[in-house]
């Protein structure tokens, strides 16, 4: 017996070590339950080690206890490989298929430059070993099929490049996704950040932050938002990105309002937004007018770009908290008011505003 319980002990003890451990990395439950079943395999091999010699089997009896050990032991793998999380090397040859076509297209279109032809070759070149690389864990050569035909809206677009990067291990939108306390609630980001920050703060780094969401500042400090988007992704694919998130806009989502660590914020207050016409495309090139419904004011002008985004910037003060906002675009005209702590210092003063003509 003492030499049965000595594994026992050990593994009741690595098991609460790595089960807090890898909470305190903010590992998602599943992944925790799995690191339990190595425990537990690794307690039972050296339980097998420890345990004495079994009487010796024979004959009938022996081909029947060899079948029973195949089945129950294929049983328990057959059942950890339906119930705990799989790499697939197809399903991430397909995102990187994904990932690679927006920016392949971008070198397919007919040029006159020999710049862009020898970029195009030194990408398919990357893209082709890195896709070797994944094909070889399924023991086959895979090629990679190129597409330059982009159908997608910009929005559409975005939303896939949320999922190819995943931002869903992190992140919830609308409630699903995520795991706790590692990212923020997305699903009203669109009435709390400009297009602009979204970008911003995507590829900011921890040596250059830019903000933070309220109440996550121990994991700001953590450093739990990768820095590396920065090199990984295309302009392409953060614009798309950002113009996809911007539609997030229910209140109902308890998105934390941003904390700026560089910025002032008492001296204006943004207007954003979008400019579409009754089909829900973009109108680029449009301009919006906003203007403080107050006397001795003056418009600001803003023009929308191809996604049909606009910013205008307007000079308020301290005093001018609840002061009515004017902003036309076209012949469509809406007002709000301008709501602000004065004594706020860390949250951009702000709002959406989008328009259908």
């Amino acid at each position: 017996m003492p030499k049965l319980m000595w594994p026992v002990v050990i593994g009741v003890v690595c098991a609460v070590v790595t089960w807090v451990v890898s909470g305190m990395l903010h590992f998602p439950r599943v992944f925790q339950w799995m690191f339990m079943c190595y425990v537990a395999l690794g307690t039972g091999v050296f339980l097998l080690l420890a345990a004495p010699n079994l009487p010796s089997f024979r004959g009938g009896k022996a081909i029947v206890g060899l079948v029973v050990f195949y089945l129950v032991t294929s049983g328990v793998f057959l059942a950890g490989g339906a119930i705990l999380p799989q790499y697939d090397p197809t399903v991430e040859q397909e995102k990187i298929n994904k990932i690679l076509k927006h920016r392949r297209a971008q070198f397919e279109r007919p040029h006159n430059t020999e710049e862009l032809r020898k970029k195009a070759e030194v990408l398919s070149a990357k893209a082709n070993d890195l896709m070797g690389r994944v094909a070889k864990l399924q023991g086959a050569v895979v090629p990679v099929v190129a597409s330059s035909t982009l159908t997608l809206s910009p929005v559409q677009r975005g939303e896939e490049v949320y999922q190819l990067y995943e931002c869903y291990n992190c992140h919830k939108i609308g409630g699903k996704g995520g795991t706790k306390k590692r990212g923020p609630e997305l699903g009203n980001l669109g009435n709390i950040l400009t297009q602009n920050q979204i970008i911003t703060k995507v590829t900011s780094t921890k040596r250059d932050p830019y903000f933070y969401a309220e109440g996550f500042e121990k994991e700001h400090k953590k450093g739990l938002m990768p820095d590396k988007y920065r090199e990984l992704m295309t302009d392409e694919e953060l614009e798309t990105l950002a113009a996809y998130l911007m539609t997030l806009k229910n209140p109902a989502f308890k998105t934390p309002k941003p904390i700026f660590l560089k910025d002032e914020v008492q001296h204006g207050f943004m207007v954003y937004g979008y400019v579409r016409d009754a089909n829900g495309q973009p109108v680029p090139n449009m301009k919006v007018a906003a203007r403080p419904a107050k006397d001795g004011s003056h418009a600001t002008l803003a023009t929308t770009n191809q996604a049909g985004y606009y910013e205008a910037f307007m000079h308020l003060h301290n005093a001018d908290d609840e002061t009515t906002i004017v902003v036309s675009a076209g012949d469509k005209m809406k007002e709000f008011t301008a709501t602000f702590d004065p004594s706020d210092k860390t949250t951009k003063r702000q709002a959406a505003m989008d328009f259908t003509l």
